[in-house]
């Protein structure tokens, strides 16, 4: 006798789950929302942007070039490792969230669901598939599954700190639907298609031993720890450089030398 479930089973009992987000959970969480303060709001307001897709990438692209440059220009094997390897770490950040972003905002389009500012209009259930319109694009948030690819490539690389990671990466998300940009359902499954992705590019990377490799007992490892903790180190080494280096530049006094 069968006792699991099959693939058609779960996929009803996930659309059961999300149409009662839709119609119940969503219109609760929204009027809890608008009824916060608006300093609360205005606070939220400046932490949503962080989860722009662009204030990753460009800055993770940026890296990319500076890193491959001072690898090109290396004056030691040592240096050239520990270059290419903080290329290699930024190369899978920005592959993680430019993709999770792409997939999620052809979804949204796709769906189109209509974001909370048309709530009182048309209530918590309302699509316009393949509009391809803003205010019909709110199924799931990009802003959440950038932030969600983002925590979980951190979760991947510095796994001893995946829990503090993830729940912030979690709160940053959620300013979502507190400020009222997305309904509640829209950003949780951002964030889950962020993360998914995150892993799952880990898992095709350990398939070709790129970055990633699996052990004996099948667990995914990160290769080369040992360049990420010497990066790590010389990176702490030039911060203290220059805050020292700023430090002599300032009199006791607090004032800059002329």
């Amino acid at each position: 006798m069968r006792t699991g479930f099959s693939n058609f089973e779960k996929a009803l009992a996930a659309l059961s789950a999300v149409a009662g987000a839709f119609l119940v959970l969503d219109p609760l969480v929204l009027t809890a929302a608008r009824a916060l303060d608006p300093e609360v709001r205005r606070f939220f307001r400046l932490l949503t942007d962080i989860g722009k897709t662009e204030w990753i990438l460009l800055p993770s692209g940026a890296g990319i070039v500076l890193f491959a440059g001072l690898r090109a220009r290396a004056r030691s094997l040592r240096r050239e490792v520990i270059y290419g390897y903080a290329a290699k770490l930024l190369v899978f950040l920005f592959t993680a969230v430019a993709l999770a972003g792409l997939t999620a905002s052809l979804t949204k389009n796709i769906i189109g669901r209509a974001r909370p500012k048309l709530f009182d209009e048309l209530g918590s259930f309302a699509f316009q598939p393949f509009t391809f319109d803003y205010n019909f694009a709110a199924f799931p948030s990009g802003h959440a599954t950038s932030i969600g690819a983002l925590a979980g490539v951190l979760a991947i690389i510095w796994p001893c700190a995946r829990v503090p990671v993830i729940i912030a990466g979690a709160w940053i998300a959620a300013t979502r639907f507190l400020i009222g940009a997305h309904y509640f359902s829209d950003t949780v499954a951002g964030f889950a298609l962020g993360l998914a992705f995150a892993y799952f590019l880990r898992d095709r990377l350990a398939r070709r031993t790129w970055l990633f490799r699996k052990d004996s007992i099948g667990d995914v490892r990160l290769r080369g720890r040992t360049f990420l903790r010497a990066g790590s180190g010389a990176l702490r080494e030039k911060a203290q450089v220059l805050s020292e280096s700023l430090l002599r530049r300032v009199r006791p006094g607090g004032n800059p030398r002329q």
